[in-house]
Order: structure tokens, then C-alpha cells, then sequence
């Protein structure tokens, strides 16, 4: 009988922007306690949470990455980010930790700068689940995300499956594959957390 033996591993970021647009209405609370708001012309703060530091980054639509910074764990006020430099046009402000992602569109246009709130995207790391022999549940909670990538990759780096769904919740039957140990990568485009789980006799 195959036993499942499920751990997290490391967290990888992807930094591309595709399908950042269609986002829905959200309430604008931000994963890990974060929120983004607008705080005078061209200027938006940013509210953390102290206990965890959060990586900040503000990204324009071609996926250049403008600021790449880190709030202190620490941080008992909001941050300040002076957008005055930048053009008129579309950007995102990203931020997360190992336990979390998100992303606020910003829309600037003259003197000023506009946060909707509807267009936030939110995720939390994935959980990967055995519910049956040599089946796993992957969950990934998230807001406003149109669809998620799952590649699996065998103890050798070789990729072994693929596949893509929308919603909060894929099951995926392991049984064909060799006893050993496999990486999930597991996201949308914009943002991806990698796990690992063994299969043994």
C-alpha cells in the first residue's frame, strides 16, 4: 500500500502580469492583513499586519519590475509609495510571503491615482491532501483568479503531468506513477508555490 507523506517546500515567485484585467468585485480586504489605499494624488500607503515581513513589488504592464522591496515585520505604519514619477497607464502593486500573494491594480492618469478594489487578486499557499490510494487533493484558495497551472515533476526534474482548472479545487490520480518523490507547482501565471509529496510502498 502507498503511503502519502505531504510537506511544503519552498516558495517560488512569478512575477508575469497576463489576465491581471478581468478581475470581479471583492470587499478589498488583503490577504496576511494587507491593504492597499489611495493617500493623496499620486501616492498610495500600503497597511500591514507586524509579526511577518511582506515583499512588495510594483510592476508595470509589461512585467518590468519598477520597486522591489520588503516591509519589516516590525512595521507598525503604513508604507508610502510616491507614485510621481511614474507615466500615466496601468500598474501593480504585488505582495505577499510565503504564505500568501496578492495584487492591486493602480491606475494612474494625470495627477492622480485610482485603487479599485475590485480589481485584487488574492492566494493562499495551496494544500495537497491524499483522500484515497495514491490520490491527492490540491486546494488553493483564491480571489479573482481566472485559472490555475499545476505541473507535477518526478524526482528527476522531468515533468510527468500537466494541468489547468478554474475554481478552488483539483483531485488528481497518482496511481500510474513510480513510487518516489514529486514536486507540484501550483498557481496562476502571476504567482507560483511549489510542494512536495513522496509515494512509497
Amino acid at each position: 500500500m502507498k503511503q502519502f507523506r505531504l510537506s511544503i517546500a519552498v516558495l517560488v515567485s512569478v512575477w508575469g502580469l497576463a489576465g491581471m484585467g478581468g478581475a470581479k468585485a471583492d470587499n478589498g480586504s488583503g490577504m496576511g492583513g494587507v491593504k492597499v489605499q489611495k493617500s493623496e494624488a499620486k501616492k498610495v500607503r500600503v497597511y500591514t499586519k507586524p509579526g511577518a515581513a511582506v515583499d512588495v513589488a510594483i510592476i508595470d504592464t509589461e512585467g518590468t519590475i519598477l520597486y522591489r522591496g520588503t516591509i519589516s515585520k516590525n512595521n507598525q505604519k503604513p508604507t508610502l509609495f510616491n507614485l510621481n514619477n511614474l507615466p500615466d497607464g496601468q500598474y501593480y502593486l504585488t505582495a505577499g510571503n510565503d504564505a500568501w500573494w496578492m495584487s492591486q491594480s493602480l491606475s494612474i492618469k494625470g495627477d492622480n491615482v485610482s485603487v479599485d478594489e475590485r480589481n485584487l487578486q488574492q492566494l493562499v499557499q495551496p494544500t495537497l491532501t491524499a483522500y484515497d490510494k495514491n490520490k491527492v487533493e490540491v486546494v488553493l484558495p483564491s480571489k479573482n483568479v481566472a485559472e490555475t497551472n499545476v505541473a507535477i515533476y518526478d524526482a528527476q526534474n522531468v515533468l510527468v503531468k500537466t494541468d489547468s482548472f478554474k475554481g478552488d479545487t483539483r483531485r488528481f490520480d497518482l496511481s500510474a506513477l513510480p513510487d518516489g518523490a514529486y514536486t507540484f507547482v501550483v498557481g496562476p501565471e502571476q504567482k507560483q508555490f511549489v510542494s512536495r509529496i513522496d509515494i512509497r510502498h
